[in-house]
């Protein structure tokens, strides 16, 4: 798993290819976005300053947000572009291509926190592109495309968190004077 995750975060992109034809990587990438997720919702509570809800938000976005981007992903391949994977392997796939979020713990360096959070924003796109785009057999233009289907579907998953635990949470703070 390790040596996979040095491969992901190296941009060795055959990686992809041999993550996603692995039955035994699943709990491994869940393993990773959990991890993942963990680290980078520490960093982004301590950074905002509304740590417990801040890190609730953050460890939901990502574990439920993985499940939903590769669903999304899966379904928009296979109806839109005939891929070739399957669902698990394009869950196998991305739970790797989270591994650069590593860097969302560098949110708790003050000022310049900031930065390795957003390299590892960046990095984690175009890791995703790629697990995509191998792990289902895509060109580059249809992985795109994908991509930010997937990327919407993510935001659909933060606004239904809003709704559900956010804004209600706001007005009762607002109404009892908080």
């Amino acid at each position: 798993m390790i040596d996979r995750i040095m491969r992901v975060i190296k941009l060795d992109f055959p990686v992809f290819k041999e993550i996603e034809s692995d039955p035994n990587a699943t709990t491994e990438a869940a393993i990773v976005v959990v991890v993942t997720t963990l680290l980078s919702a520490f960093g982004s509570a301590v950074w905002s300053g509304r740590f417990f809800s801040e890190f609730i938000r953050e460890v939901f976005n990502g574990i439920v947000g993985w499940v939903a981007v590769a669903g999304v992903a899966y379904f928009v391949a296979k109806s839109l572009f005939n891929g070739k994977g399957t669902l698990e392997g394009m869950l196998r796939v991305l739970g790797y291509a989270n591994a650069p979020r590593l860097l969302g713990i560098l949110g708790i360096i003050p000022c310049v926190g900031w930065i390795g959070v957003l390299a590892g924003w960046i990095l984690f796109l175009i890791m995703g592109f790629m697990a995509i785009r191998e792990g289902m057999d895509l060109d580059a233009g249809q992985a795109i495309i994908v991509i930010v289907v997937g990327l919407i579907a993510l935001v659909v998953v933060n606004v239904i968190f809003l709704l559900i635990f956010g804004i209600p949470a706001g007005l009762i703070r607002a109404i009892q004077g908080y």
